[in-house]
């Protein structure tokens, strides 16, 4: 049978059987080598899986970024100068091979069943922030982009992720204008490019509220920053930011 990536979208590992399985194989995200019934997380196989990377170790607390700062120091030179809106940053992957392909089959394959995947593996590693956070909210996509690609990755992430943490999910943002793909500019054109983008929805009242704001990956943080300040300028104490997976080549 012909590889697709509709084989993909239609599977649903909780409830593959051998029939469903016969009809529908499916491959390997990372090596595109044919998965077993029991290899369908991430739609990685084990070996791939094996091969997912944590983000490094020696990282500032607060924005990710692979610190070079004196020993002793707790935050990146570029933090401790002009700290982001957000009040720490937490990622479960290094947005590198085959982690990337996980995301690209979510982001531009409707691979939507993945996000389910993500979220179940962010919510273990997030011990303790349901009790430090009072409601979970996803960056928004502008309406243009979300109708092209017909959803948005970061709130099917942050929808169950909300589920598994026992906390209430709410749409607090709108992206007010659109703005070219983060993916093609550099860290300051990145910075330029969101600033002023968001807004909070009518009627939000988050005063005092402490955020969980979930993203698909983060590279300097600049949309992250930039939602943030929107929240922060709203009321919201304090925020705290998840990610599925961090670039590994973030400096300070």
């Amino acid at each position: 049978m012909e590889r697709s990536y509709e084989s993909y979208a239609r599977m649903r590992p909780s409830v593959l059987d051998h029939l469903v399985h016969f009809l529908l194989p499916a491959w390997c995200l990372g090596c595109e080598k044919p998965l077993s019934r029991r290899d369908p997380a991430l739609c990685l196989c084990r070996a791939c899986r094996a091969k997912l990377k944590r983000p490094r170790r020696e990282r500032c607390p607060l924005c990710g970024a692979v610190a070079s700062t004196r020993p002793g120091a707790w935050l990146c030179a570029a933090c401790r100068l002009a700290p982001p809106a957000f009040d720490g940053l937490h990622a479960e992957w290094s947005y590198e091979p085959p982690f990337d392909e996980v995301i690209r089959g979510l982001k531009y394959h409707r691979l939507e069943f993945l996000a389910d995947d993500l979220a179940r593996g962010m919510a273990a590693d997030l011990p303790g922030l349901e009790t430090e956070h009072d409601v979970v909210t996803a960056v928004p996509l502008h309406w243009r982009r979300r109708l092209e690609r017909g959803y948005n990755q970061a709130q099917l992430i942050a929808k169950p992720l909300a589920r598994r943490l026992g906390l209430p999910y709410r749409r607090l943002l709108i992206r007010s204008a659109s703005s070219a793909p983060q993916t093609t500019l550099g860290a300051r054109e990145r910075r330029s490019n969101v600033e002023d983008i968001f807004r909070c929805r009518r009627g939000v009242e988050i005063q005092g509220a402490r955020v969980l704001l979930i993203d698909d990956v983060a590279t300097t943080g600049a949309t992250l920053d930039a939602a943030s300040r929107t929240l922060k300028s709203a009321g919201a104490d304090l925020i705290t930011a998840a990610v599925s997976a961090l670039t590994p080549n973030r400096r300070e």
